[in-house]
């Protein structure tokens, strides 16, 4: 009796700590994370000049990262702003996330343009877009599938963090912040 139950204690914590679209996950703290990234998954308050940190616990290729990595403002999603407009309905983040058509585009077509830049042992960047974020503003921080593929070829299980696209793109990785208020009615401090 006492297994049964410590079996279904250990069943249930492995399902609460499972991915969800409508929920970020937490890793064990007693395992390595392989991956860690500043600002992080349901931040608020982000500064408007904030970088996206990326620390891996291995090296990794830089030209896949590079490729695999998007900052997409929630703000940049609306039809009226696609120039691709009449190929497409965009909708809202939610539904986007479960699309790989719908994500390959908004990386190619609507994410910030930036910079990286890497230490010498190719274990950790940093993304600084090219302009300010927008404040009061949700940011997804998209990792294709072909980054996480290759950090888990080079690392291993890496264990389950952010959020995690159904169907297709639940190999991908999907985190999400919140920049701050600049007009001092909200929770942001002020202008930096």
């Amino acid at each position: 009796m006492k297994s049964i139950f410590l079996a279904a204690i250990i069943l249930a914590t492995i399902a609460l700590a499972g991915c969800s679209k409508k929920s970020s996950s937490t890793v064990d703290p007693t395992t390595p994370t392989s991956l860690s990234v500043n600002p992080t998954d349901g931040q608020t308050a982000v500064r408007l000049d904030a970088g996206v940190a990326l620390t891996f616990t291995k090296p990794v290729d830089r030209v896949t990262v590079e490729r695999n990595f998007h900052l997409i403002s929630q703000r940049s999603m609306p039809d009226s702003l696609c120039p691709d407009r009449t190929m497409m309905p965009h909708g809202g983040m939610t539904g986007i996330m479960n699309d790989s058509l719908m994500m390959r585009h908004m990386g190619q077509v609507h994410s910030m343009r930036g910079r990286f830049s890497w230490n010498g042992d190719s274990t950790m960047c940093t993304f600084r877009p090219d302009s300010m974020m927008t404040p009061r503003t949700q940011y997804m921080i998209h990792m294709g599938r072909e980054m996480m593929q290759m950090m888990q070829r080079r690392m291993g299980e890496m264990g389950m963090m952010g959020n995690h696209g159904n169907g297709m793109m639940q190999d991908d990785m999907m985190l999400h912040f919140t920049t701050m208020d600049t007009t001092g009615t909200g929770n942001g401090h002020g202008h930096h």
